[in-house]
């Protein structure tokens, strides 16, 4: 049974480890653009972005997949210092398309990773010539930021940042509790006599990394929330593995450290290859 264990856990960080090599470390900040009313006809959708700057990131590289009147109206758009993002170019980049996806009466419009703006508005040009900017600029608050259009009012707004903080915890927590969960098992804890524990400690890391982020998104940025992931993700792993080590029953003290650190280090690896799938779609 040993045996098997220790096969399990190798396989899982083989499996893991790779994307260090291929990807950078920690979470990127999202914007998610839901367009209520959206044109009847064909549309492209920027952000529009206020800051100049030399040798900018070119976000799109196949150009010649868009309709070119369209796709050149976008890309001559420049008013008061706004200027589409994807179209001309971000000093670091983003990841997201012009086109967005139907959902039942919306169109949804996802960008992603270090680029993605602090402050912005929206333009819209469509197949038939029309071009909309939003009224308002959106200071985003959250760091993975769901940001309402309303396509005949104009209006643009961010969705409540307390209602962002509960989404964040709801997909972060049963991940890791699911993740931990599994490699519990595979060390040969039982989560009969450790669930409470086991769960408690979790809720009670997973609230304080999501309010550290959410902080430090609301106060500084989202380049604020990435600098402090990676440290606040090692003082997490500090605090489970004293934690795990007092509160876990069966098994000795060096088994429940070293599954401390094992769950975290995977569950921290397999976040970032979910951040990297998703930055590729």
């Amino acid at each position: 049974m040993k045996k098997i264990r220790i096969i399990l856990i190798t396989t899982i960080l083989m499996i893991a480890l790779p994307s260090i090599v291929y990807g950078d470390i920690g979470p990127k900040p999202s914007i998610e653009i839901i367009v209520k009313n959206p044109p009847k006809v064909e549309y492209y959708l920027d952000l529009l972005v206020d800051y100049e700057g030399e040798g900018l990131y070119p976000n799109i590289r196949e150009e010649d997949k868009y309709s070119a009147d369209m796709y050149n109206i976008l890309k001559n758009y420049n008013s008061d210092g706004w200027r589409p993002a994807m179209v001309t170019g971000t000093k670091v980049p983003i990841f997201g398309d012009i086109i967005g996806k139907k959902d039942g009466e919306n169109m949804v419009h996802s960008f992603s990773y270090i680029g993605v703006p602090d402050r912005f508005k929206i333009i819209i040009v469509t197949a038939d010539g029309e071009t909309i900017v939003s009224e308002n600029i959106v200071k985003r608050k959250a760091f993975n930021s769901r940001v309402y259009f309303d396509y005949n009012t104009k209006k643009l707004w961010e969705n409540s940042i307390v209602l962002a903080y509960i989404k964040q915890f709801l997909t972060t927590y049963p991940t890791t509790l699911l993740i931990e969960g599994l490699i519990l098992l595979l060390f040969g804890f039982s989560l009969k006599k450790n669930w409470k524990s086991f769960v408690l400690i979790n809720l009670l890391t997973q609230v304080l990394l999501t309010f550290i982020i959410f902080g430090a998104m609301y106060k500084q940025g989202s380049m604020a929330a990435i600098f402090f992931y990676i440290p606040f993700e090692i003082i997490i792993l500090i605090i489970e593995t004293k934690l795990f080590k007092k509160y876990l029953v069966e098994h000795s003290e060096s088994r429940r450290k070293t599954f401390a650190i094992v769950a975290n280090i995977v569950s921290f690896l397999v976040g970032i290859i979910g951040i990297l799938y998703y930055s590729k779609r």
